[in-house]
């Protein structure tokens, strides 16, 4: 939902969800200045990548068992 302002006029409220966060690790991966963002960018998302893939194959994994 908009918030209003002073005069009466919505204002758009400000997405801060962890897309957002996602997508902000990417672009400072790309145009960070200091080699150390972009280091420490780099290996969180691999570590996301990484994490991503281990649940990928451990739940269905796991479920193939019961079923």
């Amino acid at each position: 939902m908009d918030q209003i302002d002073k005069n009466g006029e919505p204002q758009p409220t400000q997405s801060r969800g962890p897309l957002r966060g996602f997508l902000k690790l990417i672009v400072e991966l790309d145009s960070s200045r200091f080699a150390s963002s972009r280091i420490r960018s780099a290996v969180v998302l691999l570590a996301l990548l990484v994490a991503f893939g281990l649940f990928g194959y451990a739940i269905p994994a796991w479920l193939s068992r019961y079923f």
